[in-house]
């Protein structure tokens, strides 16, 4: 059954900052007992911001909460935290891994190129999101910042804090949760973040890059974050898109209540790409919402990316009973058509995973306290070979640890159905992942997993692990993390939210990360380069690891050194000056046999020439030279 109803509304203004369009269309699709409703929505443009000119104009300010509201409220974290407790005393730990890892050792990914990829402070927790263009430029969002690094080159081309960004079109409020995602077809880039945190000042800032230089100009769109006029403020981004348009899905939630009060529903955007990229007036939007099965309105629902190239017309989305203590339930959402056919409809399937998914415990530390890893929701998807992969952290009832479920939903036109498997270590919990294509050509079924560890032995910094569509590779560390992360008064708090990934789409060997890990006791950003296994190995310049290899020189502001001892050995690492006076002694303490890492924060280094000096009683292992900028 299907009704049309048009009503005229007023035009969009920002001024008055309210849900306004130039027309609405409301149709209303009913079936299986649920309805959604689809608004046409016209949004004008608000702007225009320079990148490099915004570096110079404005003061970098940017306010951090240490203890930030986690997504859906504190009275949804306490109720949690409670589920989690019951959860701990019916499943107890073990250290039994979880998983098929049956690919040899030397079928594993290995990592590349690599830096820091923020340079101040990132906020708690990271929100990691990153995108990367076919000349090697990464643009890394975190928290409330975007750091711009140009990976061929070796530099960083500045940092800008969303604060920064938003004062160039005069929107100065809390700006947070950036997304950023690569258009490999139209060479741009695109930008969300969320401005304001209550309805009568939340919105979701849109912006296209007018050319593949993140650095130049942006044109910037604005859309209401109380959209259906129900006092509601948005929360919780993610994007997608296809060849012809994007997609944006968003939490509205009430301000304050109680966990069962506070959310109302996820809403999703659909908006024509082109449109922004050419910087017109005014961007066409589909905004949906209604989206229930079972009469339940379903949360956080998350687009399924294109896998080896981005997909036409159709736009997937996933959602699952994240808080759940148990549940096989997943949710199979379709956008069936664009804004421009306008005959687009919305589907939603139930399926039934053949394992079920558990409520994620709190993840340990190298110290006393813990990481809170919010619930189970879908973190990310990937549509190739008429199949979507997905991933999320949950419970491992086996080992009682936090580890990742990696879903595979085939048959999609058919009867779909899914399997999972668990990925894990006995004395790590993993979480908030993520997933990218891993295949050469197209119709493979290959992905790349990456997700945050930590554990009570080692500090928090993150991993990936290769799919070959059977089987997984061993799990590849790609950042260590230095040190604990250790706030001064909470046990538990937030860990890492996102984490992000896109493979290279002109280096199909190449596939990028961002994400999270511990320095100087506090949460840091790094970015990395994974090589895929086989063939793509011979396209490696030279290995990862490399004795004596300081990078990056000149820093900016932290370094990294390799070497390798043959047997455990008490070292000393020495930051010497141009004229050889020791400035300080940066470690004198026990190093482990085999290929050691020598992280160095420089950030309070003034710029010049210095010498690190690594020797051990009996030994002098190496000495590099050293520039900071």
């Amino acid at each position: 059954m299907k009704f049309l109803l048009k009503i005229p509304i007023f035009k969009f203004n920002f001024l008055n900052m309210k849900k306004i369009a130039l027309f609405l269309i409301l149709t209303i699709t009913c079936f299986t007992g649920f309805s959604q409703e689809k608004q046409e929505i016209n949004v004008t443009k608000l702007g225009t911001v320079n990148v490099k000119d915004a570096l110079t104009k404005d003061l970098g300010v940017k306010l951090e909460n240490l203890s930030p509201p986690t997504p859906d409220g504190d009275s949804y974290k306490a109720m949690l935290m409670r589920k989690k407790a019951l959860i701990a005393l019916k499943y107890p730990r073990t250290n039994n891994i979880s998983g098929n890892r049956d690919i040899t050792i030397n079928d594993t990914l290995k990592v590349g190129k690599s830096f820091i990829g923020n340079v101040s402070s990132a906020g708690q927790p990271n929100d990691n999101s990153m995108a990367i263009n076919n000349d090697g430029i990464v643009v890394s969002a975190f928290n409330s910042s975007i750091y711009i690094y140009d990976s061929e080159g070796d530099s960083a081309l500045g940092e800008l804090t969303l604060n920064q960004f938003s004062a160039q079109i005069s929107m100065n409020f809390d700006n947070f949760d950036p997304k950023m995602i690569y258009d490999p077809e139209q060479d741009r880039f695109i930008l969300i973040y969320l401005a304001g945190r209550a309805p009568g000042s939340s919105f979701i800032v849109v912006c296209f890059s007018e050319t593949n230089d993140p650095m130049g100009n942006w044109s910037v769109y604005s859309l209401d974050g109380n959209p259906l006029n129900d006092n509601s403020w948005s929360d919780y981004p993610a994007i997608s898109m296809t060849k012809e348009e994007t997609f944006i899905t968003i939490n509205l939630l009430n301000p304050g209540g109680s966990w069962q009060t506070s959310f109302k529903q996820t809403v999703i955007w659909q908006i024509d790409k082109f449109d922004g990229y050419s910087g017109a007036p005014a961007i066409t939007t589909n905004l949906w919402s209604g989206i229930t099965e079972g009469g339940i309105n379903l949360r956080n629902m998350h687009p399924v990316r294109g896998g080896y190239d981005l997909k036409s017309t159709e736009q997937y989305f996933l959602s699952n009973r994240n808080f759940a203590d148990e549940s096989d339930s997943v949710y199979l959402i379709k956008v069936d058509n664009t804004i421009a056919s306008g005959n687009a409809n919305i589907l939603v399937k139930l399926l039934k995973a053949d394992i079920p998914y558990f409520l994620a415990p709190s993840a340990r530390q190298a110290s006393n306290k813990y990481f809170f890893t919010n619930d189970s929701r879908v973190l990310g998807g990937i549509i190739e070979n008429g199949k979507i992969q997905y991933v999320h952290h949950g419970l491992d009832p086996s080992t009682g640890n936090c580890v990742i479920y990696h879903g595979v939903i085939s048959d999609l036109s058919g009867s779909p159905s899914v399997k999972v498997k668990t990925i894990g270590l006995g004395d790590q919990d993993f979480g908030y992942p993520n997933i990218v294509y891993g295949g050469l050509i197209a119709g493979e079924d290959k992905s790349v997993i990456g997700f945050n560890h930590s554990g009570v032995s080692v500090f928090a910094g993150h991993s990936a692990v290769y799919f070959d569509g059977e089987n997984y590779s061993q799990i590849k560390m790609a950042k260590a993390g230095a040190t604990p992360v250790s706030y001064s008064f909470p046990i538990t708090f937030r860990w890492g939210d996102y984490l992000g990934m896109q493979r290279r789409y002109n280096e199909t060997c190449n596939v990028w990360m961002s994400g999270y890990y511990g320095l100087g006791n506090r949460n840091r950003t790094w970015v990395s380069e994974l090589i895929l296994p086989g063939d793509c190995y011979d396209t490696v310049s030279a290995p990862a690891f490399v004795d004596g290899n300081l990078y990056p020189n000149p820093s900016v502001g932290s370094s990294e050194i390799n070497f390798t001892l043959n047997e455990d050995k008490q070292i000393k690492v020495e930051l010497i000056s141009s004229n050889g006076q020791l400035i300080r002694v940066l470690y004198d303490d026990l190093a482990k046999k085999g290929e050691n890492r020598l992280m160095i924060n420089m950030d309070n280094l003034s710029a010049g020439l210095y010498y690190v000096r690594i020797y051990s009683e009996d030994e002098n292992i190496l000495t590099k030279k050293l520039i900071r900028r």
